[in-house]
């Protein structure tokens, strides 16, 4: 299926929903000629340095245009945009955002009717890895090339990996071209000391990774990438059978439940609505961070279609089928690129569209209070914020991190993945018996609330393929999923005989909360600073399956898994199995898996 032509980027003619007014860009102004003029100096154009954006708020009566009006009467003040309106019926502050120098920004904090907070940029919590952050060299003398051709196991081309090798306070870093192959400079005789390769096709195939790897300069390396249907055969002709699903006893329901008539928001990186799995599933969007109504519609980042098809994705059986397929589903785009104030916004449109359930998968790494005010409004408008925790390996992100918010962070299942795949590289240091580990990029802390699949999740993928991501935001996702169908064939969420459905409330999102959490499976051989409540059961949670305590093995071990994977024999061989062949593939064994 042919990509959609991208829209071009552009202010919306209509207000969007929220009222929120675009303040135009101030390219003509003094402090901005003034860059230029820097910029331009003998001649040369240079790379300028951006100016700090902050959220000016303040408190009603003021509006919106009048607080933009008074700061652009500053000639150190931007008004990029403002968000809220005079006629906005909350309490919540009326915002400009703006552009200026941190001294400032003080300035303007220290006036006792105005907020002012930097205006964070929005990400999944990815840190640089350690081993990258500081390079100490350069390639500033002799250099060596290396050549890498990526093949899947078929023997095609793989078009557009990013291929990594990390070196000893060195990285390369390269992208595969239409021939699969890419090339990487690294200083003279660094070859030798290469630590890991990692190979992350951009969608089809499962990651490669290559512990001490064996480079030669000016030979070429080969490196072959399975693909999803190499694993899955009958994959895409007939739905996959997802490990997810299972885990969270979505397969145990009835086919009557589906979610019609609930209304779900995924807060992310936009959908390819042109994905084949979701055909007529989008209900609308907004490309906040474009400003149009357009450009939702295109996923740079494919983790927003990955969302979409997970919950939403057409039931035809075939390609991935949604776990809660006949939701309305409606897209925020806010990365990339986008922050803190592009965040509210989304949560604006999310009250004003009365979405049931906002997904979350982006976030900042520090508080705001702006953002937290903006996050209980929308609690109170009836609308549950489901957040993923972030994928930092460090504290929760917010808003998930937020009271009222539901924290969602990733569990991953040995046996779900190949071995020899990337995948296993954030096995974490516990594993429990049945399997199940919290992943080393988890964000973790008091906060979480439960925790979901998240690790090897194949969905799918811009423009119309498939393939799998780890992170929270695919575990947020399968929490998304189960609170639609809850509010939709729950009881209490249900208008039945003499009986009114809740209203939306603070107190209807509470309930759902509520309902979540006391249907979660323990992982009692994992931390719950890492695992929260544990794993949602949806079956439980629906009343459909009995509440019990668990000893169970969390699924069966190697399930979707390459045969030479599955394990045979005693159970307890079923388990170490796939864990020794992990762990050789993460380095940590010098033997074979089968010994040799």
């Amino acid at each position: 299926m042919a990509e959609r032509k991208a829209p071009e980027r552009g202010r919306a003619e209509q207000q969007p929903p929220g009222g929120h007014s675009a303040a135009g860009r101030q390219a003509d102004r003094p402090d901005g000629h003034a860059r230029a003029s820097r910029a331009n100096l003998s001649g040369r154009r240079g790379v300028g340095t951006r100016p700090e954006r902050y959220l000016v708020a303040a408190a009603p009566p003021a509006d919106a245009r009048a607080l933009a009006a008074r700061l652009d009467q500053d000639a150190q003040i931007a008004v990029v945009r403002t968000i809220g309106s005079a006629s906005a019926a909350s309490n919540y502050p009326h915002i400009a955002v703006i552009e200026t120098t941190a001294e400032r920004a003080a300035a303007l904090a220290r006036e006792p009717d105005l907020h002012v907070e930097t205006d964070q940029r929005l990400s999944y919590g990815i840190p640089a890895d350690p081993a990258f952050a500081h390079v100490p060299v350069a390639a500033a003398g002799e250099v060596d090339q290396i050549t890498v051709r990526v093949r899947d196991d078929s023997g095609r081309p793989v078009e557009h990996a990013a291929v990594s090798v990390l070196f000893p306070g060195f990285p390369a870093i390269g992208f595969t071209a239409a021939d699969g192959q890419a090339e990487l400079v690294l200083p003279a005789g660094a070859a030798a000391s290469a630590t890991v390769m990692l190979v992350r096709p951009a969608r089809g195939c499962w990651p490669t990774r290559i512990i001490r790897p064996e480079l030669t300069p000016d030979v070429p390396v080969a490196v072959v990438c399975h693909r999803i249907t190499t694993t899955y055969p009958d994959f895409p002709e007939h739905a996959l059978d997802s490990w997810g699903a299972r885990v969270m006893g979505f397969d145990r329901l009835p086919p009557t439940h589906r979610g019609s008539g609930v209304r779900v928001a995924l807060v992310g990186s936009g959908v390819a609505d042109g994905h084949p799995d979701l055909a007529a599933r989008i209900a609308g969007g907004r490309d906040v961070v474009g400003e149009d109504d357009k450009s939702w519609r295109r996923d740079l980042l494919g983790t927003g279609t990955h969302e979409a098809v997970l919950i939403a994705g057409r039931d035809d059986g075939t390609g991935v089928v949604g776990l809660a397929p006949e939701t309305a589903v409606h897209v925020c785009r806010v990365v990339p690129g986008g922050r803190a104030s592009d965040l509210i916004e989304a949560l604006d449109y999310c009250i004003d569209v009365q979405v049931d359930v906002a997904m979350i998968s982006v976030g900042i790494a520090e508080t705001s209070w702006l953002l937290g005010q903006k996050v209980q409004h929308a609690r109170a408008s009836g609308v549950a914020c489901i957040a993923a925790a972030g994928d930092s390996a460090g504290p929760i992100t917010y808003p998930a991190a937020e009271p009222g918010v539901l924290a969602v962070g990733a569990v991953g299942q040995l046996g779900s993945f190949p071995a020899d795949s990337g995948h296993a590289a954030h096995i974490g240091a516990q594993v429990a018996p049945d399997g199940s580990f919290v992943p080393a990029f988890a964000s973790t802390g008091p906060g979480l609330d439960c925790c979901a699949p998240g690790v090897a999740i194949v969905s799918g993928l811009p423009p119309a393929s498939y393939g799998p991501l780890d992170g929270s935001g695919a575990a947020a996702a399968h929490v998304a999923a189960a609170a639609a169908l809850i509010l939709a064939h729950h009881p209490r969420f249900r208008p039945e005989q003499r009986r009114a459905a809740l209203t939306r409330d603070v107190t209807r999102v509470d309930h759902l909360f509520q309902v979540i959490l006391a249907a979660c499976r323990p992982l009692p051989f994992l931390d719950p600073m890492r695992s929260g409540a544990g794993v949602p059961d949806v079956a439980i949670a629906m009343g459909l399956a009995p509440q019990r305590l668990y000893s169970a093995p969390l699924m069966p071990v190697a399930v979707a898994a390459e045969p030479a994977l599955a394990g045979h024999g005693h159970q307890a061989t079923a388990v170490m199995e796939p864990l020794q062949a992990a762990m050789w593939s993460a380095g940590l064994l010098i033997d074979t898996p089968d010994g040799r």
